[in-house]
């Protein structure tokens, strides 16, 4: 098959661009003819993979949809592909499209903290204006005729796919999002030793990690109070990660008496490091559309402590790799003192997790998903017009 990725940019460090990098080679590697129109082509192997360097404006983050959006159309017209594979509305000139969230949705949750949010003027404007055209994007895509095929990366995200538009008969397979589990993987216990001590905790420190930006979204002053309920003093939340409102959790964690049980370690480069350090992965949040981090910290042998949101419903099974969060302070430190108290459970939940990870959620698998939802559209297609 030839087969175009339309990314604005793609890397190993986001999320959606991490998963265009990673199935794209695979599909390469599987004899498929392989072209990716993106702005930024970073950590992926050119070898592989024809780039198409999309030019335009990237700044604000509306201009730089939009200016790839545009473009990204025109150079793909020039050409004949089976397959052109989006993430989200980047081209209309899709068939396939990867969907890591709704707009709509996704706007309903941006709303919910937009009041507390320390956000300028200018930046909540260009937010408005990014979720408006994205939106438009969007409906002109998913609702038009013929369908494209849909592959949403949870049963949530689908469920909200279907909610907000009209996709009539379209084909839809779910394909979650995974991870390399030869980099996320548990650690030796003098590795953990050492990245505890390199980062000022104690050896014994039982250590719940938390990730991410967009903290209120993410539900980390829930976090921060279940660490305040927890009774277990050696208990300690490494927060990995930065967010404009830092000084309001740093007093609210200092307000609940555990300033000095809460690191704010900042933007990390050892993600996966971190995580095979830690005991637990600690992650209240509000609104996700499957969370990279919780499988990756599943990979790395931790017990994910999660809300019922898309993606973790689909993963964490209950009493074997990780158990429910509410957004309940108490309820979180019950679950923390239950965990911290006890170290083979811990241990039995982060190696069940493991196992599953490596029997579901590799970008090998991922990625043979993709090739047989492609062949199933296109065999699809072929019948519909003979």
């Amino acid at each position: 098959m030839r087969i175009a990725f339309a990314m604005i940019n793609c890397n190993r460090r986001d999320g959606s661009a991490r998963a265009v990098n990673e199935v794209a080679e695979r599909l390469a590697r599987r004899g498929h003819d392989v072209h990716l129109f993106a702005r930024k082509a970073e950590d992926i192997d050119l070898g592989l993979i024809t780039w198409h360097p999309v030019p335009g404006v990237q700044w604000p983050e509306v201009a730089d949809f939009w200016t790839y959006h545009t473009r990204a159309n025109r150079m793909l017209s020039r050409h004949d592909f089976d397959i052109v594979h989006s993430i989200g509305p980047n081209t209309s000139r899709a068939n396939v499209v990867t969907i890591q969230n709704i707009q709509p949705a996704k706007k309903i949750i941006l709303d919910r903290f937009a009041k507390t949010e320390q956000v300028s003027p200018a930046r909540r404007l260009t937010r408005w204006l990014y979720l408006r055209v994205t939106s438009a994007a969007e409906h002109a895509l998913y609702t038009r005729k013929p369908e494209p095929l849909f592959l949403p990366v949870s049963h949530g995200v689908e469920k909200e796919l279907r909610a907000h538009y009209d996709i009539g008969s379209a084909m839809v397979r779910i394909v979650p999002n995974a991870a390399d589990t030869a980099i996320f993987r548990p650690l030796a216990e003098e590795e953990r030793l050492a990245w505890k001590a390199a980062n000022g905790l104690a050896a014994d420190d039982v250590v719940a990690l938390f990730s991410g930006g967009e903290w209120a979204r993410k539900g980390l002053d829930f976090a921060i109070e279940g660490v305040a309920r927890c009774t277990v003093p050696k208990v300690k939340l490494f927060v990995a990660g930065d967010d404009a409102d830092r000084e309001r959790f740093l007093g609210l964690a200092r307000s609940l008496g555990v300033g000095d049980r809460v690191v704010f370690g900042g933007f990390r480069r050892d993600m996966a490091e971190a995580m095979g350090a830690a005991d637990v992965f600690l992650f209240p949040s509000h609104y996700e559309a499957f969370s990279l981090a919780t499988i990756e910290a599943a990979a790395c042998g931790l017990p994910v402590l999660a809300t019922r949101i898309n993606g973790t419903e689909d993963f964490i099974q209950p009493g074997e790799t990780g158990e429910f969060l509410e957004h309940d302070g108490a309820q979180i430190g019950r679950v923390l003192d239950r965990l911290a108290g006890d170290a083979s459970l811990r241990r039995a939940y982060g190696a069940a997790g493991r196992k599953l990870v490596e029997e579901k959620y590799t970008w090998d698998r991922v990625a043979e998903m993709t090739e047989n939802a492609y062949a199933d559209f296109l065999n699809a297609r072929k019948t519909a017009r003979s």
